[in-house]
């Protein structure tokens, strides 16, 4: 049974986030809805008191490195791709998580602050996170560097693997992918997709949100849909979604995929979560996963930490 927290958390999500993006009619400018996510994020989500921010500038976009005050030192980076359907970003909420997950393993912080669409559709977040990552290497290199992202930041992040792997260029020490959405194509069991009890979106919305990213683009490209490409030969591999999730198939075939194609992968589906639920740190369930996410990061730094 889902702890008492989540139980409420599903309610919420179902009666305020799930309809400010899907009213039919109604419905907001994809504009309007990321002005007024900013300003719930900045308003009710303050900023983590041990959290220090740098920019770094980049062609299109900025890097941003952040660091943990109540860190001595460092074990290694984290490069942590932000989820938000390729339209949104939620900086504060995100930086909550961060800096705790960074705390937990002792990783300096790193977070492609990509272009959003529709104003800059793929692959120009694509681009921007490519660009962020051989910055990266380039000042801190690959060793013991970690590689993170949930919904559309997993997407992302699995799209960088296989272009760094396309491209014979270092590879992280291991990722880990929360809520991946991973197949714009929609290539999995329709009927599983329309069934689907999720609080968090609808397939209204999971089709906007798409729309508005590739914007005429092809579905089935890899760069766009990680899922359908070459999984074999990539880093070791942790994935954490809820099964109330819309794009809980996703995860599911993507563990699939890498068992058969030779992986090393570990997961999670945690019963009745919705979308991201590590993201709320009231939910006991989700302090469970970061402990797993802890685990998991130790386990594959050089330097293993007691």
């Amino acid at each position: 049974m889902p702890s008492w927290q989540a139980t409420v958390l599903n309610t919420i999500l179902s009666y305020v986030a799930r309809p400010s993006i899907s009213r039919g009619k109604a419905k907001l400018p994809l504009s309007q809805v990321r002005s007024r996510l900013l300003a719930l994020d900045n308003r009710w989500l303050p900023w983590p008191d041990t959290l220090e921010s740098n920019s770094i500038p980049l062609t299109h976009s900025t890097l941003l490195n952040y660091r943990n005050m109540k860190h001595a030192s460092s074990q290694g980076n984290l490069f942590y791709i932000r989820g938000g359907g390729f339209c949104f970003k939620t900086p504060n909420a995100h930086a909550r998580l961060i800096c705790d997950l960074s705390l937990r393993c002792q990783l300096e912080a790193f977070v492609p602050d990509y272009r959003l669409a529709p104003e800059h559709p793929f692959p120009a977040a694509c681009d921007d996170v490519l660009e962020a990552y051989l910055h990266l290497i380039a000042v801190k290199d690959a060793e013991n560097l970690i590689l993170m992202g949930d919904s559309a930041g997993g997407n992302l992040a699995l799209s960088l693997l296989l272009e760094l792997k396309r491209l014979k260029l270092p590879l992280p020490k291991a990722c880990v992918l929360i809520s991946p959405a991973l197949d714009l194509a929609l290539t999995g069991d329709t009927e599983l997709i329309l069934a689907a009890e999720d609080p968090f979106f609808t397939i209204e919305s999971l089709l906007r949100l798409r729309g508005a990213y590739l914007a005429g683009s092809d579905p089935m490209s890899v760069k766009a849909s990680p899922l359908l490409g070459e999984l074999q030969d990539l880093v070791p591999f942790l994935v954490i979604a809820g099964t109330r999730e819309l794009l809980l198939q996703d995860s599911q075939r993507f563990v699939s995929r890498v068992m058969s194609a030779g992986g090393r992968i570990e997961s999670r589906f945690y019963p009745h979560m919705p979308h991201v639920f590590p993201l709320f740190n009231l939910l006991p369930e989700a302090i469970e996963a970061r402990e797993l996410i802890k685990a998991f990061v130790l386990s594959h730094l050089n330097d293993k930490i007691g």
